[in-house]
């Protein structure tokens, strides 16, 4: 675990920010490394394993970066946050531009930036995604665990209409269980007020 913490370490572009490609290509030949000495045993199996993960692990993180490249270009200006972990791509829609107000009625003019989200997704088929919604503190649990399901099933609903498909997508209400922020103010309460989609590699 020493190597890979140390080779993980190392990944990064000269500007500082993190190289998706090659931290996807060192966990994957991490995983693949244990795999084959899982199976094999020798130190042969460990290192073919090994070799193997990288690849698979490199092609994952480049095919992220690039749809995360697509949609900070698509969504630029409307105020949806798009991060890359390396694993996982996070798309944050806060709720001053998706909802209104207590609604769970998408904004008609953020339809588009989902339609865009869900062009990605289809040009990108290997993943699967989660939907999951997000409220402040404000009202009882139930409230806000129905209105963070229903947001977030009314994201869900506007990708898959856009073409993406529904087999892929669960949905998840969290209400004010994971905040960001803290509730003890209104910026962060707006914070907290928002719809992820994440966005998973299967393979």
């Amino acid at each position: 675990m020493t190597a890979a913490t140390l080779a993980l370490v190392g990944c990064t572009n000269t500007d500082g920010t993190a190289n998706q490609t090659a931290t996807g290509a060192v966990i994957g030949g991490v995983t693949g490394a244990v795999a084959g000495q899982a199976i094999g045993g020798s130190a042969q199996a460990t290192v073919i394993g090994g070799a193997i993960g990288a690849a698979v692990g490199g092609a994952i993180g480049a095919n992220l970066a690039t749809q995360e490249s697509e949609l900070r270009q698509s969504l630029a200006g409307t105020g949806a946050i798009v991060t890359n972990t390396g694993s996982q791509l996070y798309v944050v829609l806060p709720e001053t531009v998706t909802f209104r107000t207590a609604s769970a009625v998408v904004d008609p003019g953020f339809r588009p930036a989902l339609r865009a989200v869900s062009a990605s997704l289809q040009r990108h088929p290997n993943s699967t995604v989660r939907v999951i919604g997000h409220t402040d503190n404000i009202g009882s649990a139930t409230y806000n665990n129905q209105l963070s399901e229903d947001r977030a099933m009314a994201v869900a609903r506007e990708l898959v209409a856009a073409g993406t498909r529904s087999t892929r997508i669960t949905v998840t209400g969290r209400g004010y269980y994971e905040p960001i922020a803290s509730n003890a103010s209104a910026a962060g309460r707006a914070e907290n007020r928002r719809v992820e989609i994440v966005i998973t590699p299967t393979n």
